[in-house]
């Protein structure tokens, strides 16, 4: 690191070491510091590789991160937002409030019939576009993406694939209802991000409140909360809401999430195809990866920060193990 100020050295390397500590999690701070001066970050990529460089070839002298007892358990109870509480879970089975009130979604096609005008918005990876409704409600729709609108009803959105980052004008009479497969989602007043993938669909609160199955379960979301549904179930959790939609900023927010939704949130930000390797794709990271126009080295960043091999394979790139 020869030719740079000294002070600026040390603080990178601080920080490099740091963000491998499991238990850091000052991100604000970190992210606070990389932005202040763009020579922040190029002295943090080069601490990056002076530590990579000074351990190759020591060979596995710790437990992988996410092979760690209880990380799970330990980042929700770390959690900033105050008065959380642990992830809960319900059971999707054919008994049970959930299951009961996703008969509600049958309801929500109805209302597309009888003058609907639907209309289909799609974007192409590393592409992302604002979208402005006529009732003042705004979209950011992210590369990769498809959204289905109705020109009769503005109030009615529905997710096909993708990401999008909702900042909704609230009308009692009329409230704005979003769609996410077998999900749906009422604003009460409310701006919220929304991802529907292969692993399900998620939705994170920023501000305002989110009524999940507002016809059945009427689980009320608050802001700093995020509930994700899959094949096993829904899971609540408390979440920093600052970090919701932040990827509008080029940044890439995480508290526990698995490297697989990682991956496909990249291939969304840059245009490129990126893969998780199946031996690596559940395990879990928390913190804020940053998105650079120089490719190569943000992901030099990412996988020293993540712990993994990242190599450009054809027109993507592909996560591995360390060792593989």
């Amino acid at each position: 690191m020869t030719g740079a100020d000294p002070t600026r050295q040390e603080e990178a390397l601080d920080w490099a070491r740091r963000i491998h500590d499991p238990t850091f999690a000052d991100w604000d701070a970190h992210i606070a510091w990389l932005e202040a001066d763009p020579r922040n970050t190029d002295a943090f990529d080069t601490a990056l590789i002076v530590i990579e460089d000074a351990c190759a070839g020591l060979g596995p002298a710790r437990m992988p991160k996410h092979e760690l007892p209880a990380v799970r358990d330990a980042i929700n109870d770390n959690s900033p937002v105050a008065g959380q509480r642990r992830a809960s879970r319900w059971g999707l089975g054919i008994g049970g409030a959930i299951a009961a009130g996703f008969a509600a979604v049958l309801a929500v096609p109805a209302l597309m019939h009888g003058g609907a005008q639907p209309y289909r918005i799609e974007t192409t990876p590393g592409t992302p576009r604002d979208i402005a409704l006529a009732d003042g409600t705004t979209i950011a729709l992210n590369g990769g993406s498809i959204l289905e609108l109705d020109h009769a009803d503005p109030r009615i959105a529905t997710l096909v694939s993708g990401e999008a980052f909702f900042h909704v004008v609230h009308d009692a009479a009329h409230p704005f209802a979003v769609r996410a497969g077998d999900g749906v989602f009422q604003d009460v007043g409310t701006s919220f991000d929304m991802v529907r993938d292969a692993g399900g669909v998620r939705v994170a609160v920023r501000e305002g409140a989110v009524m999940y199955d507002p016809k059945g379960a009427a689980v009320r979301l608050e802001g700093g909360q995020q509930i994700a549904l899959d094949t096993a179930g829904a899971t609540i959790r408390q979440i920093d809401p600052a970090a919701v939609g932040s990827w509008r900023q080029g940044r890439l927010s995480y508290r526990d999430a698995t490297l697989g939704e990682i991956a496909a949130d990249l291939s969304r930000s840059i245009g490129s195809p990126v893969m998780a390797d199946a031996t690596i794709k559940d395990r879990r990271f928390s913190g804020v990866l940053m998105i650079d126009g120089d490719r190569d080295r943000m992901f030099r960043r990412i996988a020293s920060v993540i712990d993994v091999r990242i190599r450009h394979v054809g027109n993507g790139w592909q996560m591995t193990p360390l060792d593989k």
